[in-house]
């Protein structure tokens, strides 16, 4: 497979321009930070607006970096991208990884470093072990 320079799209504005976007980049982003004044997260990281440019326009993505977002939780949408190959979510607030990450079968590249996770479950395990290289901080 030849390597392949894509623009990286940095805000969620471009990326609701880009529907054959390849690499989302919202590392540190204020775009993940909810403005929604009817919303129990508000001032807080957010994803419902990633949940939506995702559904219309993340159907080609292969990178996506969530980094440095003191993110929660993921929108399932996610784990439903079939070409992503790199998901980057370092240095975020995510407790476990979830099990759904075994749907993303084109997944190289898992970086969960810096995040308070204390396990993986062990379906996830079984599934990525050897396929996916996942980076993550030592496990207590």
């Amino acid at each position: 497979m030849a390597n392949r320079l894509y623009q990286v799209v940095r805000t969620l504005l471009e990326a609701n321009r880009s529907p054959s976007m390849k690499a989302l980049d919202l590392r540190n982003s204020s775009d993940l930070q909810c403005v929604n004044m009817m919303c129990e997260k508000v001032g807080e990281a957010c994803v419902c607006r990633l949940s939506r440019v995702l559904e219309k326009n993340g159907q080609e993505l292969r990178s996506l970096c969530l980094a440095d977002n003191k993110l929660t939780q993921l929108p399932d949408i996610v784990f439903e991208l079939p070409h992503l190959q790199v998901l980057d979510l370092s240095g975020n607030a995510l407790e476990e990884i979830p099990e759904s990450v075994v749907n993303l079968k084109s997944l190289k590249v898992l970086d969960v470093t810096g995040n308070p996770i204390s396990r993986v479950p062990k379906t996830v395990a079984k599934q990525l072990y050897g396929l996916v290289e996942i980076r993550r901080d030592d496990l207590k």
